[in-house]
């Protein structure tokens, strides 16, 4: 397992495939293996790299605060590490927002950036839901996990078991799920919508259609904050879409790419 010292932590990054950088960020309580069925078929192409976000998987948790801004200046520290000027981002749930909040830092380090099944807020329907995990003792908290990813997958329960052992896996510091947890409760105070429009990089953002955590308004709202940003709506698909329609993932991510890049 490669690592790389990015400032107070140790990150595990992952790589497969030869051509323009894809960096690949994973939602919540999930690591780098959220996206084992979409790599196959951008690696013929393209240098995917994979890494796992502080405190989940074996990326160690450091001194960690609970901020938004934290986690994306991890991302900034890795390709700096990894000696990559710029790269495309594809960060899925709670890492569209870390995506996001880097493009919005560090434009000139982003080339295309796809914030898939994301939001830019979160709204005071959700913000108990985020405090309560980021509070919750262990046990609690174990059940919790379990609870949500059995609900996260009830549109494909033949994903299920495998979800749960690696969301169970990447959980084994649960100080990581719950400072995510607290920077993603912050988005209710601190929402992304306003320095939307800083983002100068072409973006494509991908909502599903029955997707009850993200819906496509949140994509919507996305997309018209962001200068020139398009939208596709993946149908069929509930909250976890690289697992669920990873074919159609890809699909919109290569074309999308071959349209923003140079030949």
């Amino acid at each position: 397992m490669p690592t790389a010292r990015t400032g107070d932590i140790s990150t595990a990054w992952f790589e497969i495939g030869r051509g323009s950088p894809i960096v690949l960020i994973h939602g919540l309580a999930d690591d780098h293996r959220l996206w084992r069925k979409l790599v196959p078929s951008l690696a013929i192409r393209h240098r995917m790299l994979l890494y796992d976000l502080r405190g989940h998987g074996q990326t160690s948790l450091g001194d960690a605060d609970g901020s938004l801004q934290q986690l994306g200046q991890d991302l900034l520290n890795l390709l700096d590490a990894l000696e990559l000027e710029t790269a495309a981002l594809t960060g899925y749930s709670l890492g569209g927002t870390v995506a996001m909040r880097l493009a919005i830092d560090h434009p000139e380090r982003v080339e295309v950036l796809f914030p898939v099944a994301t939001s830019s807020r979160v709204g005071k329907a959700a913000l108990p839901w985020y405090q309560q995990r980021a509070a919750a003792r262990d046990q609690e908290l174990r059940q919790l996990i379990d609870r949500d990813t059995v609900d996260q997958y009830h549109i494909a329960p033949g994903e299920l078991e495998d979800a749960l052992l690696m969301r169970r896996e990447a959980t084994a510091d649960l100080g990581g799920y719950r400072n995510a947890s607290q920077a993603m409760a912050r988005l209710n105070e601190e929402p992304l919508d306003p320095e939307l429009a800083r983002i100068t990089t072409p973006t494509l953002v991908v909502s599903a259609d029955l997707d009850q955590h993200c819906p496509p308004r949140a994509g919507e709202i996305i997309a018209q904050a962001i200068p020139g940003a398009s939208l596709e709506i993946i149908t069929g698909s509930g909250h976890p879409i690289p697992l669920e329609q990873p074919d159609q993932l890809a699909g919109l991510i290569e074309s999308y790419l071959r349209e923003s890049l140079p030949a």
